[in-house]
């Protein structure tokens, strides 16, 4: 009986032993450290999410409606094929709108039609002949395009100079076109002079007032 009463004793003494140390140490120190967790999370900055944009999709590329003639010459013609009738020339570096795209061809005018009941017409290029950007034209290449329009004129080699300085000249100021010195094979030589050697051209029509003269002495333009 003694036995049993003093291992009752001790199973009460460990036990309080084991409740003192919860009560006194454990239980405080679990306090601490959870007190300071709570600290130091109040601390922290709130870092903010990052908010992903959904990015936009670029626009489509417009289409490019303007090019320039690369070839030093290119006939227009009435239809989109290289056998229908040419309306008219169009020289490098001239800049053109196109109004359609078809098999190859781009239309730069309206269409048009003639005669009741006939076939639309229109004014068509090849685009192969046809550059995005403008051509750069080196100063021999604009010298032999300008020789091509003016090399049937009258005493040509001999005048050459005069001819090319004062064609170039006409045409950048759009006084004359392409086509008015092809309408006139060039220069032509004047016989109304007797004290002067000149030459002319018509540009515009073929009126007197559309006659302009060329000293070539002196290298200027006149009207009469």
């Amino acid at each position: 009986m003694k036995k049993l009463i003093m291992v009752v004793l001790l199973l009460v003494g460990i036990g309080c032993a084991a409740g003192g140390y919860y009560i006194f140490y454990y239980k405080p120190q679990q306090d601490a450290l959870a007190q300071e967790a709570l600290e130091k999370s109040q601390e922290a900055p709130i870092t903010p999410l990052d908010i992903v944009e959904e990015e936009e999709e670029a626009p489509p590329k417009a289409p490019v409606t303007d090019y320039y003639v690369s070839p030093p010459k290119l006939g227009v013609r009435e239809m989109p094929k290289f056998d229908a009738f040419v309306e008219s020339v169009v020289y490098r570096g001239d800049k053109l709108h196109i109004l359609e795209k078809r098999e190859g061809w781009g239309r730069i005018s309206p269409y048009y039609v003639y005669e009741d009941g006939g076939p639309e017409v229109a004014e068509w290029v090849p685009m192969e002949a046809l550059l995005e950007v403008a051509p750069t034209i080196t100063n021999e290449e604009r010298i032999e395009t300008i020789s091509h329009y003016i090399e049937n004129s009258d005493d040509f080699k001999q005048y050459f100079d005069v001819f090319i300085k004062t064609t170039d000249s006409l045409l950048k100021d759009g006084t004359c076109t392409p086509e008015d010195f092809e309408e006139t094979q060039g220069w032509i030589r004047s016989v109304t002079f007797n004290e002067q050697e000149a030459y002319f051209v018509y540009c515009g029509g073929l009126k007197q007032a559309n006659k302009i003269y060329l000293d070539v002495h002196t290298g200027k333009t006149f009207y009469r």
